[in-house]
């Protein structure tokens, strides 16, 4: 015979699964988290295989081929019709910072904006700022020189903080 407490804790957990996955965005959370290399094409998130790796996979034969970056998100008709892509510029951006954060993409401390600062744990505004302000890091490690920087949230940015050295992608 089956417990009816058994059977209570089972609905419980359906429940709790369901109002999970009905959540606005949840779906998509899920799909995001498992990406190991993800960019963006017209507002619709490509992962993996499906993410292309070059500008020149997205636009054929036309500007000559740069690498994207994981995190990136690109406008296929501006970054198409430039000659010379650049990021930052042509329709070739970052991702929103709540999408850096979801799919746990490292941000390079010396050449993120704010937004994606503050997709790091424990950052926001005004610590984003200061980090701007401190520019240019060696390491991650020189974060500890920001105001409001403890041993604690050096510990939690640590996982997705990099400082990248000039000529590598982020």
């Amino acid at each position: 015979m089956v417990r009816v407490g058994a059977i209570v804790a089972l609905v419980a957990a359906l429940v709790v699964a369901l109002a999970a996955w009905l959540r606005p965005g949840a779906p998509e959370l899920l799909v995001r988290s498992a990406c190991a290399f993800a960019v963006e094409v017209d507002g619709v998130l490509r992962c993996d295989d499906e993410a292309p790796r070059d500008v020149a996979a997205l636009c054929g034969a036309g500007p000559s081929s740069v690498a994207l970056s994981h995190g990136d998100s690109v406008t296929r008709e501006s970054l198409c019709a430039a000659a010379s892509p650049r990021p930052g510029v042509d329709g070739w951006g970052r991702m929103r910072g709540e999408d850096l954060e979801a799919l746990a993409i490292p941000v390079d401390l010396n050449r993120a904006s704010a937004s994606e600062l503050e997709s790091l744990p424990g950052i926001g505004p005004e610590l984003a700022r200061r980090i701007i302000e401190g520019r240019p890091y060696a390491s991650v490690d020189e974060l500890d020189r920001v105001r409001g920087i403890g041993p604690a949230r050096l510990t939690a940015v640590r996982p997705r903080a990099r400082v990248e050295t000039s000529g590598q992608a982020p």
